[in-house]
């Protein structure tokens, strides 16, 4: 099952949500499998390059099925995917796989935060808090 726009939108706002906590401003990306995006939201006053870097990091974890900074050589073990061109710009913290009942979904990607770290703790929120996983061991 693809990932659906309601569902996107669901982990976009769960990222904003927490980033807002933090008064942090980011741009969110979430695409499917295939790294394709399926929605993307910047919020007011964040980098403008923040939302390259927010799809580059959902595809590299699309394309990997790994948090974006774990990824070292995606483009021998997924050709089929745009991640190709992605992988040197955006292999950073901050994107993370979204898996469902085991299977890889998607993933979201998070850029424009102070530092990394928070990139991906956003992330991470906003996909747990719609419901799935980061990992296919503990999918919901």
């Amino acid at each position: 099952m693809a990932i659906k726009l309601a569902e996107a939108k669901a982990i976009i706002d769960g990222v904003i949500a927490e980033a807002s906590k933090l008064d942090a401003r980011v741009s969110v990306a979430v695409c499917d499998a295939g790294g394709h995006l399926v929605a993307m939201s910047r919020m007011d006053g964040v980098v403008t390059i923040a939302s390259g870097f927010s799809v580059g990091k959902a595809i590299v974890s699309a394309a990997s099925g790994r948090p974006s900074d774990e990824v070292i050589d995606v483009k021998t073990t997924r050709p089929d995917t745009v991640i190709g061109q992605a992988v040197p710009a955006v292999s950073r913290r901050g994107g993370i796989p979204i898996f469902r009942a085991g299977i890889l979904e998607g993933a979201c990607g998070v850029s424009g935060s102070p530092n990394n770290d928070y990139d991906y703790t956003f992330a991470r929120a906003g996909v747990t808090g719609a419901g799935f996983s980061t990992v296919p061991e503990t999918a919901v």
